[in-house]
């Protein structure tokens, strides 16, 4: 079956990325540590062996030289607000001829890729739906391999309850449900504390953002 991860993602400018990391850094170096986690993030899911879609908010520009690998394609997100985005984005997908997807953002640069896998690997034959929670109450990941709108529905986001709806949603389906291990995102001064506890360990990789928060240590020893 052909599998694709969809990469939701926004371009790495100062004052529209991060925003909440602003109460430990500046606009420019919350952007620059962002522009970090879509690098390596990139790369990882470059690594995973299936296709990569890579979706960008709107408005449409021009992104860094080097930051997207070769492979990957480009889209603009589609739509008046995140659920309805991601509803196109599968759509589109589905229509290009995939059968397992996997909806993934860039902000949680330590996730082990073996939760990607298992995501893909409990797609096995529709209808299958696989999910991922994030400590904040949201979800890092969402597949699919068939599309249930109901999922997006007049959904809404950016609160600690996301999972939780969108879990009663994929129950009320006939879809057979996987819940993967949950894991955080970067979005938070406290979970840049994490981020930075989790790259003491040298298995981790993601070495953009090593190199970004190690300049970032440097420059203000407090978060270290």
């Amino acid at each position: 079956m052909k599998k694709a991860l969809i990469v939701f993602a926004k371009r790495p400018e100062p004052g529209t990325v991060k925003t909440r990391l602003t109460a430990a850094l500046t606009p420019e170096e919350a952007a620059r540590l962002y522009e970090a986690f879509l690098r390596d993030a990139l790369i990882q899911y470059t690594a995973l062996g299936v296709a990569v879609r890579l979706y960008l908010g709107p408005p449409a520009g021009p992104v860094s030289d080097g930051l997207i690998p070769e492979g990957v394609s480009v889209h603009l997100q589609q739509g008046p607000g995140l659920g309805a985005r991601m509803k196109v984005a599968f759509v589109e997908s589905f229509a290009a001829g995939y059968e397992r997807l996997v909806i993934i953002g860039t902000d949680h640069p330590t996730l082990p890729s073996a939760y990607i896998d298992q995501a893909f690997d409990a797609l096995p034959a529709p209808p299958s739906i696989s999910i991922g929670p994030s400590d904040d109450g949201g979800f890092y990941l969402l597949g699919m391999n068939d599309f249930y709108p109901e999922l997006f529905h007049d959904m809404r986001y950016s609160h600690d309850e996301v999972f939780a709806e969108t879990l009663e949603r994929a129950r009320l389906t006939q879809a057979q449900l996987t819940i993967l291990p949950p894991w955080y995102d970067v979005d938070t001064p406290d979970s840049l504390q994490r981020l930075i506890s989790d790259l003491e360990d040298p298995a981790v990789e993601a070495p953009n953002t090593r190199r970004v928060i190690a300049e970032l240590t440097a420059a203000y020893p407090a978060l270290g």
